[in-house]
């Protein structure tokens, strides 16, 4: 027997040209899907016999089948998605033979020894076969399996009808591996499947595999809407959980969702006591049951396939963060008292598409003292929402059309872990020591646990295609004293450069492309010149250090160099520093930046 040979996830030893033979009697019905190679599908509920194997790169596949009543579906499991490749509808009542052959590529599909369909060819170089699934085949098929075998090359009509019903002998030239189900064995397969369901039904933590972290203090009928959103997604239900964390919301909230029942499992949380932002999502992280994190915003309405694309990001890819704000839209959802007139009147030519929203929106009256909703459910569901959503500007532009979606040359790519709309792996997470709970106030603690992932060598993968909208409200106070605060502590706790250098953002001194291209030219020089500017790189560093405190004490940026204590002879020996790297022609923005701070 050869059989070991098929335990593997991948066999790579294969590729493009191979055949599967199964003998096979479904027990279920599966989920039929639509055949396409452009739109990825969501696998869930499918009865595999084998794989799924997962590919590095991305031009490759791997093959996993999936065997049901009601018909045979082959799918390729890139880097990224699956796709349903091969589609087959057929009623399947007893033992089946059923042989799906590659030939360079293109899949075909046999059922007991005769053609019935064949599918496009793969566009990617390399398309393997996925070893068996489990234990021992069948483990997580409902149904039974006689036998598997698989060749190293396509065979013939002739040969799978000759051949199906020989048993073999182990030897025959181009197998490459086979399994048969003896009794024992079986027995067992069937004893571990009834184990198997009285788990699945006793032990629903096994099958969440995302949670989705929810904060929320006093953002009803915003967080309402959100949930919404996430009833409509085409990722399994039963297979994603939703933490909300009622952080001591004195509105609605409490009443309105303490009873809340979805489609997906909701696990409400209220604190007595507002926790804030770090503290409260440590709630949700020690709450989680799924493998995979999603924080998301209370006010961000999210796109159908919003929870299965970041799922389906994660699947070929370690130490990954995917963060989706840097491409959020806006949308009006409701009318707050607090609004202008000139916002009111925004809203009233965004509804002039939609006439039952227009309708909404002219029942309203002021004074109102609650938000009034222009949406409802059916809205959400339907997509017409969107009729509500407008563009702005956000800072976040700035990085999104300077820099790739891997943020290939910004060297502040751990900005990306912004908790609006971002997702990890909890034990990447849990490893980085999770927020940091000294961060009370706002701002910065979000950037603060991205740096310590990125030090730990996390990938920051900004996409356009996780899609949320930020739902419109007032703004609270003024912030500004909170992030200062909260920047001191950054910066307390991690003294670097990479660090100290964001106090000329905050200043107005420099925006942040100007900062990301001085940071990466000041890293060039030391590493360059490691002895020759080492008076320029401890005035430089006692220079940002002076501007982070007199923003935190808030007096206007002048004269910086004697702030700094730098004087006439410090200032001499600078300018000489700066005329050498001017001549070095290589540090031009380092070099600008340098004297900005010298004339102030």
């Amino acid at each position: 027997m050869l059989g070991n040979s098929l335990y593997e996830g991948l066999l790579t030893n294969l590729k493009n040209s191979f055949t599967y033979e199964f003998w096979v009697k479904p027990d279920i019905l599966h989920p039929i899907n639509k055949q396409s190679r452009k739109k990825p599908v969501n696998p869930d509920g499918q009865n595999y016999i084998n794989g799924p194997g997962h590919v590095k790169y991305y031009d490759e596949a791997a093959v996993h089948v999936s065997v049901g009543k009601n018909g045979i579906t082959v799918y390729e499991h890139t880097d990224i998605n699956i796709y349903a490749v091969l589609v087959y509808e057929e009623v399947i009542k007893k033992e089946a033979h059923i042989a799906v052959i590659y030939d360079d590529g293109r899949p075909y599909l046999y059922m007991n020894g005769a053609f019935v369909k064949s599918g496009e060819r793969s566009p990617k170089r390399n398309v393997y076969p996925a070893g068996i699934f489990g234990e021992q085949p069948g483990l997580y098929f409902e149904g039974d399996i006689k036998e598997i075998r698989l060749w190293d090359h396509c065979r013939s009509e002739k040969q799978l009808q000759t051949d199906r019903n020989k048993q073999l002998k182990g030897n025959e030239e181009g197998l490459f591996g086979s399994w048969t189900a003896r009794r024992d064995v079986e027995s067992e397969v069937i004893s571990k499947k009834k184990s198997n369901r009285q788990n699945r039904t006793n032990k629903k933590n096994q099958d969440i595999e995302v949670s989705i972290i929810i904060p929320s203090f006093n953002k009803f009928p915003l967080n309402l809407f959100t949930l919404y959103s996430l009833e409509n997604q085409t990722f399994n239900p039963a297979k994603m959980e939703v933490i909300f964390i009622d952080d001591a919301s004195t509105d609605q909230t409490e009443e309105k969702l303490k009873n809340y029942h979805p489609p997906y499992q909701f696990n409400y949380i209220r604190n007595e006591k507002n926790l804030g932002r770090a503290k409260v999502r440590n709630v949700g992280i020690r709450s989680a049951r799924g493998s995979l994190l999603i924080f998301l915003d209370a006010e961000m309405v999210t796109e159908p396939d919003f929870v299965e694309k970041h799922y389906r990001y994660h699947q070929s890819k370690n130490k990954m963060i995917l963060s989706g704000v840097m491409h959020s839209k806006k949308i009006y959802t409701c009318i707050f008292p607090e609004f202008s007139q000139d916002v009111r009147d925004k809203i009233t030519d965004l509804t002039t598409t939609n006439q039952e929203i227009n309708r909404r929106l002219r029942d309203f009256q002021l004074p109102s003292e609650n938000p009034y909703p222009l949406v409802e459910k059916n809205d959400i569901t339907s997509l017409s929402y969107k009729d509500l959503v407008f563009k702005s500007f956000s800072w976040f532009q700035k990085i999104t059309k300077n820099f790739d979606a891997d943020l290939n040359g910004f060297m502040f790519p751990w900005m990306a872990l912004l908790t609006g709309n971002v997702s990890i792996r909890k034990e990447f997470i849990e490893q980085a020591g999770m927020f940091d709970e000294d961060f009370i106030q706002y701002g910065y603690e979000d950037w603060e646990l991205g740096y310590r992932l990125y030090k730990m060598g996390a990938k920051y993968l900004v996409r356009n295609d996780v899609t949320t909208y930020h739902q419109e409200h007032p703004v609270g106070q003024d912030k500004w004293k909170e992030a200062i605060h909260n920047l001191r502590l950054f910066i307390n706790k991690h003294p670097d450069v990479d660090v100290l250098i964001l106090g000329l953002e905050l200043a107005r001194i420099a925006d942040l492309i100007t900062i990301s291209k001085v940071l990466k030219e000041y890293k060039l020089l030391l590493k360059s010149y490691p002895e020759r500017f080492q008076g320029f790189q401890e005035k430089f560093i006692r220079i940002l250090e002076t501007i982070v405190l007199l923003l935190q004490i808030d007096i206007r940026h002048v004269n910086i160099l004697g702030a700094a204590g730098i004087g006439s002879e410090g200032r001499i020996e600078l300018q000489e520093d700066l005329l050498s790297i001017k001549n070095l022609d290589s540090f031009t923005n380092l070099a600008s930046i340098m004297e900005k701070l010298m004339n102030t």
